[in-house]
């Protein structure tokens, strides 16, 4: 893995989205070699994310109170982040083992329920109404709760008692959405994460930025949900259980295969035999796929759209990244 360096944090930094505290840190990080070392002692991807989200949730923990004054996240008026960088770096030296060992045993499972505003949409877009649901790359399955959730497109409502309730912007074709049955729920992933599970939510806690109150309470609202489901967690390289995921299914009963942000982690090969096992699946049963962000564009802040029935891939819209708005085409 390549070195974590000066540039490469202040290129991260550009992108902390609303979190004026990680963008001091980013620069912090920068300047100081010691906490580079530190960075580029963490295997797993991103670094940045998987050290930051590491101290916030042991601040969550209590172990700082000093450094924590600066979380928004633990404090409802936080100090400003000038002055953070001398409490922050002591934190991470005096920790460092804690915080190493958590960033090689963790990953960076973020998981934003309202990417549902775009997905349902495209589920919407398949020829049945019930069908088994299978996530790739589900992480705590947020997304196998879409049935369930609350919509706001604008004025436009979808299943307005659900929890939490999805709030979206509407710049394209408004979504055309259609009751659906989902008769059972998969999510593959080669680390899934328990909704249930204490340490599992706080590491998901731990890994939105500070600042980011409304996504939090979202993510806890959600997870209390899909803890309430009937989810087959299957742990695992998703291109060797997902041709047992579908076999197991009744035969002839249609299939909606998922993936958010997934698949442009895939490099050509891995997408081709993802591409080939659910070719060969369709001869047991209709399945329509669904995709977001196999395109991300980080400079304008939009992911694409894509829908497959069996007839080609079709780029349906773009949304926003965490659901904020989504554009349809058609």
């Amino acid at each position: 893995m390549p070195l974590v360096t000066a540039e490469f944090m202040r290129d991260w930094g550009k992108y902390t989205h609303g979190s004026p505290l990680y963008a001091e840190l980013a620069e912090v990080v920068a300047e100081d070699p010691e906490l580079l070392r530190v960075m580029n002692r963490i295997g797993h991807l991103p670094p940045p994310n998987l050290m930051f989200g590491a101290v916030q949730s042991m601040l969550m923990d209590g172990s700082d109170g000093d450094l924590a004054t600066h979380y928004r996240s633990i404090v409802d008026d936080p100090a400003p982040p000038h002055g953070v960088g001398p409490k922050f770096r002591s934190f991470v030296l005096a920790h460092e083992e804690e915080i190493v060992e958590m960033g090689n045993t963790r990953y960076t499972q973020t998981n934003e329920c309202r990417r549902c505003v775009a997905l349902l949409p495209m589920v919407s877009m398949a020829e049945f109404r019930a069908f088994h649901l299978i996530d790739v790359g589900t992480s705590a399955g947020l997304n196998l709760g879409l049935d369930r959730y609350g919509y706001r497109y604008g004025d436009q409502e979808w299943n307005p008692g659900g929890e939490p309730l999805l709030l979206a912007e509407s710049r394209g074709v408004a979504p055309e959405l259609v009751e659906v049955e989902v008769l059972s729920r998969t999510g593959l992933d080669l680390n899934p994460i328990d909704p249930a599970d204490e340490s599992d939510r706080r590491w998901l806690d731990a890994l939105i930025w500070p600042e980011h109150v409304e996504r939090r309470a979202r993510l806890r609202s959600a997870l209390d949900m899909v803890a309430s489901l009937d989810i087959d967690f299957v742990a695992g390289d998703a291109l060797e259980t997902l041709p047992n995921a579908m076999d197991g299914l009744p035969i002839g009963d249609p299939a909606v295969v998922m993936s958010s942000f997934t698949l442009n982690q895939f490099d050509a090969a891995q997408r081709d035999r993802l591409d080939s096992i659910v070719s060969g699946a369709r001869s047991a049963r209709p399945i329509h796929r669904v995709s977001m962000g196999e395109l991300l564009d980080e400079s304008d802040g939009w992911a694409d759209l894509v829908v497959d029935d069996g007839n080609g891939a079709l780029t349906v819209g773009r949304a926003h990244p965490h659901g904020e708005w989504i554009e349809l085409y058609r």
